[in-house]
């Protein structure tokens, strides 16, 4: 009976060393670079532009088949410049305005790895961005204007990665995202004009298609 109960313990390795094999996690961090539409601008329209955003993120491989990929993207922009006073022919004062974005979410993937060195996957992202404008005038009774979106986004993504060793990939990915959003928090000097719950407000949004570049290092 012993012997019986050996033998068959001997047998059953392989397939546990497979089974762990399978159900494997891997972690590792990256960083990508895309742009995306982004709202806000100072004429309050809801009107989209693009930005260009860094993400990054930390993947986690669950097996072969699964993974699941937060994010955390980062995008500043500040410039000044002289603006002609109407006052005044000659006169000019300085304008100076600073936008920051702050992008929050995850992404989910059903992954294919079809030998050592390719894989690719097929899933959706969704999260949040935070987009601030801030302008100051440096002019007497000129107040300064603040502008806050609150944006969700969601939508399909498809990737591919090449592994360049066990630890390195880098890589591309696909993207098909909605970006919607209500009324802007609008604030002029310590007046707060309008925000997200406005009832004659309407949802705003837009379609956009991103091509994403990024690399990861795996542990």
């Amino acid at each position: 009976m012993k012997t019986l109960l050996v033998v068959l313990f001997l047998a059953s390795i392989p397939r546990l060393a497979n089974a762990q094999t399978e159900e494997k996690i891997t972690f590792g961090v990256g960083v990508s670079y895309y742009p995306a539409a982004i709202p806000g601008d100072d004429s309050y329209g809801g009107h989209f532009g693009s930005a260009g955003l860094t993400d990054f993120f930390v993947p986690m491989q669950f097996g072969p088949y699964l993974r699941f990929e937060p994010e955390l993207g980062v995008y500043f922009k500040s410039y000044q410049e002289q603006v002609p006073d109407s006052m005044g022919a000659s006169s000019t004062f300085l304008r100076t305005a600073d936008q920051q974005i702050v992008r929050a979410g995850f992404g989910i993937f059903y992954t294919k790895q079809p030998d050592k060195d390719f894989q690719y996957g097929i899933g959706a992202r969704l999260g949040i961005l935070s987009s601030e404008y801030e302008m100051h005038q440096a002019k007497a009774g000129v107040l300064d204007t603040n502008i806050h979106y609150g944006i969700f986004y969601l939508g399909g993504a498809f990737f591919a990665e090449y592994f360049i060793s066990q630890h390195f990939s880098v890589g591309g990915e696909l993207q098909f995202i909605h970006y919607s959003f209500g009324a802007p928090l609008v604030t002029v000097g310590s007046n707060e004009l309008s925000g997200y719950l406005s009832p004659d407000s309407p949802q705003q949004g837009v379609w956009s298609t991103n091509e994403v570049l990024s690399a990861r290092f795996w542990f």
